[in-house]
This record gives structure tokens, C-alpha cells and sequence, in this order.
């Protein structure tokens, strides 16, 4: 099952530039990751992707519990080596937006 990545160290490397791709693996959109690719889990394992094998694959649910995991397993399936969840899903990536902007400002 694929390794973790924390939501303060996705922050750094999209700020960086740093190549990833990310994937929203949620039912519904319910705010986002700018430049994330919503492809619902049960999507994952109708249809292959055609995703870079040279970067790493992030993929993220609501809550990092349960769904990103699966997803994971099943890119990992398909012959992806490396795929990394979100530890805390998207609340905790936008906790750490939020607190990096309350902090920058005044």
C-alpha cells in the first residue's frame, strides 16, 4: 500500500514545483488541490490511466482514511511504484493553506 506524505510537505513541493501528479479519489468535489485530476476510486479500477511512471503519484480522499488507501493499492496494482497518500486527505491539506496564510499575513 502505497507510502505517506504529509499535508505541510505536499504544501512545500507544490509551492516548489516539485512534478506530481494528483489524484482526488473522493465521490463528490467538495473543494480541491489546484491541478488535481478527480477520478473517483471505483473509476480507478474500470479504467487504467496513462499517468507518468516518472513521478510520483499523490493521491488524496476527504479525511486520508480508508479510500486513499485502496486507491493506492489498486495503482499499485496496475504497476505503479510510486504512489503516495495523503496522510489527513484534503481537511488536513487545507488546514495547512489556511495556516500558512493566516501566518503571512500582518
Amino acid at each position: 500500500m502505497g507510502q505517506r506524505i504529509s499535508a505541510e510537505t505536499l504544501y512545500h513541493h507544490l509551492r516548489a514545483g516539485v512534478r506530481l501528479t494528483l489524484i482526488d479519489v473522493r465521490w463528490s468535489q467538495l473543494g480541491e488541490i489546484p491541478g488535481a485530476v478527480h477520478v473517483p476510486v471505483i473509476d480507478l479500477e474500470d479504467i487504467p490511466r496513462p499517468w507518468p511512471q516518472d513521478e510520483d503519484l499523490v493521491v488524496f480522499c476527504q479525511q486520508g482514511r480508508g479510500v486513499g488507501d485502496y486507491a493506492a493499492e489498486v495503482l499499485e496494482e496496475q504497476g505503479y511504484t510510486r504512489v503516495l497518500v495523503l496522510e489527513g486527505g484534503l481537511d488536513a491539506y487545507l488546514r495547512v493553506v489556511n495556516e500558512k496564510a493566516a501566518n503571512a499575513q500582518p
